[in-house]
């Protein structure tokens, strides 16, 4: 891989302190992913996050992975090889952090790991602000 291109970021301010946040980010991801982005939205089930292993769509009995957790550190960081809609030799990064503010948490999030094998899918993901706010719902019990 060779390049470097600016990674997608995004930051917001979630109820709830690190641990919760971090949890409804992982193994909530389920619940609060918008099955639009996903093979069959009809058929979605939910996300299953292994810690140190994969991140699968679930689709009743059928499974599609997305992508390989690399960092598992609840509470704190979040970081996963991320392939959805792109080519799985290719994989960008998703990472997430997060860090307690006195009335919530607050969560660092950029989609990078964007190199000249796999730039030509960045603008397919214009859409994390829509997830992101689904994410934010979660954390607040919606």
């Amino acid at each position: 891989m060779s390049g470097s291109h600016p990674p997608i970021r995004h930051e917001l301010a979630v109820p709830g302190d690190p641990a919760h946040a971090f949890e409804v980010f992982t193994t909530g991801m389920g619940a609060w992913w918008d099955p639009a982005y996903t093979p069959d939205a009809n058929s979605f089930t939910t996300v299953d996050v292994e810690p140190g292993g994969l991140v699968t769509l679930v689709h009743g009995e059928t499974r599609f992975p997305v992508g390989e957790v690399t960092v598992w550190e609840p509470g704190v960081r979040f970081t996963q090889r991320f392939w959805l809609a792109m080519d799985p030799a290719a994989p960008s990064e998703l990472d997430v952090r997060f860090r307690e503010t006195g009335d919530g948490t607050h969560v660092d999030f950029a989609h990078g790991g964007w190199t000249d094998d796999n730039v030509r899918w960045r603008e397919k993901f214009g859409d994390w602000s829509h997830l992101l706010a689904r994410y934010a719902a979660a954390c607040d019990g919606a």
